[in-house]
C-alpha cells in the first residue's frame, strides 16, 4: 500500500512507503547482547556501573566482619575452663593431658586437630600460675596460654590467635559480591591448600567469584583477614 502527501511545487502526488511498525524487522530488545544481570549490561539504558565495567574512580577495599549473622568465620578459642584434674603426681602440672587437650579443643572449634602440640614441663600447680603451650595448625604456628585457676590443676585455655575458616571467606565473599550484583554466586579462594587461617592472612587471597547459572561469568578478588576475622576484599 502506499500513502499519499502532497508536493511543495505541484507535480501530483508522491508515494512513499509507510514506516514499519515498532519493532517490525528488527531484533527483539536485548537480543544478540549480554544477558542482564551478573557482570554484564541490560538492554536498555547505560550499564551500570561498578560490577563488570570499568571503575569511574580508584577502586576502594570494602570490609565485612565475619562474626555472627549469616557467616561465622572468626573461631575464637578461648576461655575455656577444663574441669579435668591436670596433676602430675601432687605439685606439678600433667602437661601431657593439658597437649592432649589442646589438640581435642581445636578439632572441635574448626574441625582440624593441632598437630606437634608442646607445653612446658614440671610447672608447678598454683593458682594464676601461667604457662604458653605452642602448636602446628593446618602448618602455621599457633600457640596458647593456659592459665591455673587454682591449686587443683584446673586450667583455661586461651588461644594466642584467632582461626579462620577458608570456607566461610568464600561464603562471605559470595553473598557480598553477588548481592551486589544481584545474582546468585559462588566463590573460590586459593590459601596454599589451607582450610583454616592461623591469625591474619600474610598476603591476599586470590578468589574468584562465579555466577552460579552462569560459569563464563566471573571477576578476581583480591582478600585479605585481619586478626579480628574481618575480611577487606578489592575487586580486580
Amino acid at each position: 500500500m502506499t500513502q499519499q502527501i502532497n508536493t511543495p511545487h505541484g507535480g501530483g502526488p508522491a508515494a512513499y512507503p509507510p514506516p514499519p511498525p515498532a519493532g517490525f524487522g528488527g531484533p527483539p530488545a536485548g537480543f544478540g547482547g549480554p544477558p542482564a544481570g551478573f557482570g554484564g549490561p541490560p538492554p536498555f539504558g547505560a550499564p551500570p556501573a561498578g560490577w563488570g565495567q570499568p571503575p569511574a574512580a580508584p577502586k576502594k577495599k570494602r570490609t565485612g566482619a565475619i562474626v555472627g549473622g549469616i557467616v561465622s568465620a572468626l573461631v575464637a578459642i578461648g576461655g575455656l575452663v577444663v574441669g579435668a584434674i591436670f596433676l602430675f603426681g601432687a605439685t606439678t602440672i600433667d602437661t601431657a593431658e593439658a597437649e592432649r587437650q589442646i589438640a581435642a579443643l581445636t578439632e572441635d572449634r574448626v574441625g582440624l586437630a593441632a598437630s606437634d602440640v608442646t607445653c612446658p614441663e614440671d610447672v608447678e600447680a598454683r593458682a594464676g600460675n601461667t604457662f604458653t603451650c605452642t602448636a602446628t595448625l593446618d602448618g602455621q604456628e599457633t600457640s596458647f596460654t593456659v592459665e591455673q585457676t587454682d591449686d587443683e590443676g584446673n586450667v583455661e585455655f586461651t588461644s594466642d590467635h584467632s582461626y579462620t575458616l577458608v570456607a566461610d571467606v568464600e561464603g562471605f565473599l559470595a553473598d557480598e559480591i553477588g548481592a551486589q550484583a544481584g545474582v546468585e554466586a559462588v566463590a573460590t579462594c586459593e590459601a596454599d591448600g589451607r582450610t583454616v587461617l592461623v591469625g591474619a592472612t600474610q598476603a591476599p587471597l586470590d578468589c574468584t567469584v562465579t555466577n552460579a547459572t552462569d560459569a563464563t561469568d566471573s571477576v578476581d578478588v583480591a582478600a585479605e583477614v585481619d586478626e579480628t576475622g574481618t575480611v577487606s576484599y578489592e575487586v580486580l
